[in-house]
């Protein structure tokens, strides 16, 4: 063994002394050894002793330590070994990112070799510097890369003392702190418990207990502290301060959102980050899964390697009108003003808090396409998923999806919610396309009014609100079913549930609208059975005033082709043709006598043939005449019967 023997003043290389200028390089301790010992265990020993006041500054840039359980082996087999004051602060490898370790009391700084390894002769400078109040510091550089780094306490730590790390970080590397394993001891004043301080430069100090979490995304470098109390009595050594923690830098890409959100908006912006994901959120430095934002507050929003679809929001608007001259006279469209752009995320949810004046209704509308019901449990088909519900009681009014037959909804409260959720993660413009038109109007009739148009190629699904719970005791709805001329509808109620009534019982009832006939009223405990209803129609139904059970129906409405429409349509083209026809006829007939009854037309022939207005073709020549027609005829020949009859008559 070889022993090496160090002061502040002298440096002892065998048994030679020199005198080295303050706050330079003292000694280069570099390791020597014979070849004939390489088959033995070797242990290298340095005895520090800085003078009074000074610091002992330990240069490892050359090897680079790094920090190792007291029952680990390195992987070269060369163990550095550091104690101060009797007390072990830590057994190192070579090849870490430590590089410097600062002393202010009498220390032992030891290598040890296994046998048949030759010794590495790497240089440690030693330096001196101002005098330091902990036992050890220890001077860690962060590699350019995404690493972890393990480091302990002190073995045995001495109370009232303190050990720091000061940590050198890489720029846009961020830094996570985990402590995996810890024990306290029991301390002379309980509130003076071991904690883990944090400072980073320009800022205010961070203590966090051993219990909580530690920081975590921090950029810059900073300095770690952790300092042991006063103990109350003697302690086993199984209650010794000991901590075990674990550095991790990783190259993040930041993004920052600093934002005053304006007051009149009334709005208040969730920001959550997915399970499972390397996206990291902070408000105001610090780190949080869910982050509420509201109106009227200044925030800094970071995030670190988070992708759009990473986050989800969620959005709460409320809308007021408490005096009727305020109030919008025309349908307002349901949209928000997704103005902060550089909040990350994808906007999942909408929720707008409506609030009319007292005792008026909400009228709710689609701009483009009508609403279906969605029961709750059947599956919507829809990327768009529409609630309403009541604000006061939390009563769901129901589901509803785009592309359906519900044309208007009216409700009798001044204050609902309505909330607009996404169903597919490939649909990111809930934002900006308006869903819904609403406004206040003054009361109605009933509590629920639904305006229906069904269509002729699906089956029209309606259900009482509040399904599957029930209709609330003394409620009424009603559904304007409007039918188009040619078609009928076949009224199914596939699922009735008909509550105990103390007085009055529930009432369900239809009655066509252009003929006021009623076609169906129920009956207490009555079965309903199908109704055919041959034009547009009211479906009203009245829950009583203290139901035992639930009132709640489902119904379905299929359209059918009207026979008698379409047999009218037909007569009535069938006689459109025939009047047509009979016109032609008239007309053609009162033409042709009115060509018969034309005057005779004298005209002036100064030629020798003789022919009539309106024959055709040209007269034939004398030359070109029948030979056997005669120019001039006898009389005496043609009537000479009637002289003869004559002259018998006179003898």
């Amino acid at each position: 063994m070889r022993v090496r023997r160090i002061t502040c003043f002298s440096l002892f290389f065998g048994w030679f002394l020199s005198s080295v200028p303050e706050l330079t390089v003292m000694y280069n301790i570099e390791p020597k050894e014979h070849d004939a010992f390489q088959k033995f265990n070797r242990t290298f020993i340095w005895n520090l002793k800085p003078p009074d006041k000074k610091t002992l500054h330990l240069n490892f840039s050359s090897t680079g330590l790094q920090q190792i359980q007291p029952t680990d082996s390195c992987p070269d087999k060369h163990v550095y070994m550091l104690a101060v004051q009797n007390v072990s602060v830590g057994r190192f490898c070579s090849n870490g990112t430590i590089r410097q370790v600062d002393v202010c009391n009498i220390g032992i700084f030891s290598l040890e070799v296994s046998g048949g390894r030759a010794l590495d002769k790497k240089v440690i400078g030693v330096s001196m510097g101002p005098l330091i109040n902990s036992l050890a510091n220890f001077h860690v550089v962060l590699p350019e890369r995404s690493s972890t780094q393990d480091f302990f306490t002190p073995i045995a730590f001495p109370e009232d003392a303190e050990t720091t790390w000061c940590f050198t970080v890489p720029h846009t590397y961020y830094t996570d702190v985990h402590i995996l394993s810890y024990t306290v001891p029991t301390c002379l004043q309980p509130e003076n418990i071991p904690t883990m301080k944090y400072t980073w430069q320009g800022e205010e100090p961070l203590v966090k207990l051993m219990n909580v979490s530690q920081p975590l995304v921090e950029p810059g470098n900073f300095n770690l502290s952790i300092k042991n109390c006063k103990l109350s009595g003697p302690q086993p050594p199984s209650q010794d301060l000991m901590v075990h923690f674990q550095i991790s830098a990783i190259r993040r890409s930041k993004g920052q959102c600093e934002v005053d959100l304006p007051e009149k908006q009334v709005l208040q912006i969730r920001v959550k980050k997915k399970e499972k994901t390397t996206c990291v959120l902070k408000l105001d430095s610090v780190m949080m899964d869910t982050i509420t934002i509201a109106s009227g507050n200044h925030f800094v929003l970071n995030s670190f390697d988070c992708h759009k679809d990473d986050i989800e929001l969620t959005v709460n608007q409320t809308i007021e009108c408490k005096e009727w001259r305020d109030c919008a006279s025309t349908p307002f469209p349901l949209t928000f003003s997704y103005d902060q752009q550089c909040i990350p995320g994808v906007l999942k949810k909408i929720i707008w808090l409506l609030q009319g004046p007292q005792n008026s209704a909400v009228e709710l509308q689609t701009p483009a396409g009508d609403l279906r019901y969605c029961p709750p449990k059947d599956k919507c088909n829809s990327i768009l998923l529409l609630n309403v519900s009541h604000v006061t009681s939390g009563i769901t009014l129901g589901q509803f999806c785009p592309k359906g037959t519900i044309q208007k909804i009216q409700i009798r409260e001044s204050m609902i919610a309505i909330s607009a959720s996404v169903m597919s993660s490939n649909y990111w413009n809930l934002a900006t396309k308006p869903f819904l038109t609403y406004s206040f109007t003054q009361d109605i009739s009933e509590h629920y009014i639904f305006t229906v148009a069904p269509k002729m190629d699906n089956p029209t699904v309606l259900g009482t609100p509040a399904w599957p719970s029930g209709m609330k005791s003394s409620s009424t709805v009603s559904w304007i079913v409007n039918l188009e001329p040619q078609f009928k509808s076949n009224v199914k109620f596939r699922n009735v549930s008909q509550p105990k009534c103390k007085e009055v019982h529930t009432n369900i009832a239809v009655q066509t609208i252009r003929s006021q006939k009623t076609l169906y009223s129920t009956k207490k405990d009555e079965k309903i059975n199908d109704l055919l209803v041959p034009e547009s129609f009211y479906l009203n139904m009245t829950n009583c005033k203290s139901p035992t059970g639930a009132f709640r129906a489902m119904m379905e409405i299929t359209l059918q082709n009207n026979s008698n429409v379409l047999l009218g349509i037909i007569l009535s083209i069938v006689g459109v043709v025939l009047v047509i026809i009979t016109a032609v006829g008239i007309c053609i007939f009162l033409r042709k006598k009115k060509r018969n009854k034309a005057p005779p037309v004298s005209v002036y022939n100064p030629s020798e043939h003789t022919f009539l207005p309106g024959l055709h073709g040209i007269p034939k020549a004398q030359d070109e005449e029948d030979p056997h027609t005669y120019i001039y005829i006898d009389e005496s020949l043609i009537y000479s019967h009637l002289l003869k009859d004559d002259n018998e008559k006179e003898e």
